[in-house]
């Protein structure tokens, strides 16, 4: 692929959400569906169809790093979800994972790289893979990773304090697993990975310690990402950066710094304010609110194409490619289906087909 292939998709005008969860659970068995990698194909390939699409996007499920690197090291049991380490983790740990690690040892991943495989063999739309992002994965195996971070933003080292040591230590482990993970779905014919990084945001970054010149938001997020965009490109893929969180002005430039090409954000941010921080030839994603469309008083029908086209207008003034979409994957609600449809489908009705 190419960055080129980005700006021409862009340049259709095409609208595409992020929904291949919305469409699996108009199926009556999901669960099944997911560590079934021919019928998780064809769930990605009808999403792609119905929203006129060439991209082949999964579903947006960023546990799946978590469980595999719990399940390599032993460690979690039948609570895997909840997990998380008490102190550092053992010192064999990084070792263990480099030595043992398997992506494919776990179902749910297999079934993923099994689709990316089929969707690649029938060469009519691109394949992408999805991961979580390091740091992510690092507050999701931390009780307290906010003071963690707040600590080191600080100024403390691992050496100073136990907690910024853990945090250290499970960087690691988690870079470990994501790039054996984005590894095995560029080598099972994913041609970009859509890398998620929700929790790089203000939640856990001070802005008052970035203002002051705290390094904590490069050494945690943005040089783990770096390396793995290194390791995405070398694999032939494309990076594709998203992240939803509510962000400020020197986040947002960070990100652009990686390169991706496609930079999807939440609906907190309106893309066409942070327009200037990110080179032309990255395509702007996104950013409906789309974890709001089950209501009907949040987000009504009638507004949901009012957004889509103001996204639009003001991007296309500013002369920046854009691609309208979902603020992140589409969630299907029990109950709410049909009106999450009617509104993805509102917002889509005047892409060419």
């Amino acid at each position: 692929m190419s960055r080129q292939f980005y700006l021409e998709l862009a340049a259709t005008g095409r609208r595409v959400p992020i929904a291949a969860h919305l469409v699996l659970h108009e199926r009556p068995d999901p669960e099944a569906i997911l560590v079934d990698g021919a019928r998780l194909a064809g769930v990605m390939a009808e999403t792609a169809d119905r929203f006129h699409s060439p991209l082949a996007l999964p579903i947006m499920d960023l546990t799946l790093e978590k469980e595999l690197l719990l399940t390599t090291l032993g460690l979690g049991g039948d609570e895997r979800a909840k997990y998380h380490f008490e102190g550092l983790p053992p010192a064999s740990a990084a070792a263990d994972l480099r030595t043992r690690l398997d992506p494919r040892s776990l179902p749910r991943i297999a079934a993923n790289l099994a689709a990316l495989t089929e969707i690649a063999g029938e060469g009519r739309l691109t394949p992408i893979g999805m991961s979580i992002g390091p740091f992510s994965l690092v507050t999701k195996l931390m009780a307290d990773p906010i003071t963690a971070i707040y600590l080191a933003g600080s100024g403390l080292g691992p050496e100073d304090d136990e907690t910024v040591a853990q945090l250290d230590a499970l960087l690691e482990l988690g870079e470990l697993v994501i790039e054996a993970s984005c590894a095995a779905q560029i080598d099972a014919g994913a041609k970009a990975v859509f890398v998620c990084e929700p929790a790089a945001n203000i939640v856990y970054f001070s802005p008052k310690q970035l203002r002051e010149g705290s390094d904590s938001f490069k050494r945690y997020v943005i040089e783990p990402n770096l390396r793995l965009a290194d390791l995405i490109r070398q694999g032939g893929a494309d990076l594709i950066f998203h992240d939803c969180g509510e962000l400020v002005p020197e986040m947002i430039s960070a990100f652009a710094a990686l390169r991706p090409v496609m930079l999807s954000l939440g609906s907190s941010v309106r893309l066409w304010e942070i327009e200037p921080q990110v080179p032309k030839d990255v395509v702007l994603y996104g950013n409906l609110p789309t974890k709001k469309f089950y209501s009907d008083e949040e987000i009504p029908l009638s507004a949901v194409r009012e957004m889509a086209d103001e996204i639009a207008k003001r991007l296309t003034a500013l002369q920046h490619p854009f691609i309208i979409g979902s603020e992140c994957d589409v969630l299907s609600m029990p109950g709410y289906e049909k009106v999450i449809m009617e509104k993805v489908l509102q917002f889509c009705g005047r892409a060419p087909r």
